[in-house]
């Protein structure tokens, strides 16, 4: 059996060294014997990421590197990484190593049976308030609009079996998100606690508006609440505006008062146009993404990948070449690759 690491990277260039060293001692240490390979997907870095990872790539022969053109998120590259691996098990974790690779063992352990998603279930977690805040915020959420699988606190260490993998494949969504994906898909899961370190280096590249992105792109892809949000705000704006007219046309009717309304009028009408637009806004990303999805473009481009002995090996077939068009709008290899 085999199994995948896969690792995004986003400007994380003194920190490669340091992630390969941890992941490839606890790789030998606790899983002899499995065959391993790490993945490392670049995705768009604007530093000297790729140059580290091209040289892990030329002195260790598991290693193996995508570059990818441009930044497509965390969630994206990681996928791209899937799709390119040959494990019959993936496992994908950040570069910083908050996430403690010494439980990769255990969550292969725990991947069993019928079980083919394993959650890292943050316990704990050395981050700033501002994060524990937005991530509490959308988990409750989440697990409110969307499933109640997802792990209260949060995860982003997961690993996926054979059949979840194949499946994660065959997916053909550009905004996906894996937290969406797995939680939704139906799978058996399980999920592992782990204490969340802080940074040891370098700043975080989840920024306020990748959070953001990536909220929308969970709430719009998984969840038709907002849309039925919209239509029961709309329903109770219509009843509370004919409950007003039908108390003006009675103190109208009964003492002959005329209600004076320049004011009322004003407030009502700005209230009800800033609910109106914030509902347009709401069918606005709903419609983007219908037609982002319509257009069948590739979900990423691959410029390079390292390591990766033939386009025809297990996990290279998502890659063809740019000239042949892909209906289902998978990745595109536009460089040779390098062994």
């Amino acid at each position: 059996m085999k199994l995948s690491v896969v690792i995004p990277v986003f400007n994380e260039g003194d920190a490669v060294h340091e992630a390969h060293a941890k992941v490839s001692e606890c790789l030998r240490r606790d899983l002899s014997d499995w065959e391993t390979e790490i993945i490392f997907v670049d995705d768009g870095s604007r530093d000297d990421s790729f140059s580290h990872l091209s040289r892990l790539a030329v002195e260790h022969p598991g290693v193996k590197v995508l570059k990818l053109v441009s930044n497509v998120g965390a969630h994206m590259a990681v996928r791209a990484g899937m799709d390119a691996c040959s494990g019959d098990y993936a496992v994908f974790l950040a570069c910083d190593l908050q996430d403690p690779p010494e439980l990769v063992s255990t969550l292969l352990a725990r991947c069993v049976g019928e079980v083919q998603v394993v959650w890292a279930v943050r316990a704990s977690r050395e981050d700033s308030w501002s994060s524990k805040l937005f991530s509490a915020v959308f988990f409750a959420l989440a697990r409110l609009m969307v499933s109640r699988n997802l792990p209260p606190s949060g995860s982003s260490m997961m690993l996926l079996g054979p059949k979840a993998l194949k499946v994660l494949r065959s997916y053909t969504e550009r905004n996906l998100t894996l937290d969406g994906f797995l939680s939704t898909a139906g799978f058996q899961m399980d999920y592992v606690p782990i204490d969340r370190k802080a940074r040891q280096s370098g700043v975080s590249k989840w920024t306020l508006g990748k959070k953001l992105k990536f909220a929308l792109d969970f709430f719009t892809g998984y969840s038709y609440v907002p849309i039925r949000a919209m239509s029961l705000v709309g329903v109770l704006t219509a009843i509370l505006g004919m409950a007003y007219a039908a108390i003006v046309v009675i103190r109208w009717m009964a003492d002959g008062i005329d209600v004076p309304g320049w004011t009322s009028l004003m407030v009502a009408l700005l209230i009800v146009s800033g609910v109106q637009m914030c509902m347009l806004g709401v069918l606005g990303e709903y419609v983007w993404r219908g037609l982002d999805e319509t257009r069948k473009r590739p979900r990423y481009i691959v410029d390079t990948a390292l390591g990766f002995t033939s386009p025809d090996q297990p996990g290279m077939t998502q890659f063809s070449s740019l000239s042949s068009s892909k209906p289902d709008g998978s990745g595109y290899l536009v460089e040779n690759q390098s062994t």
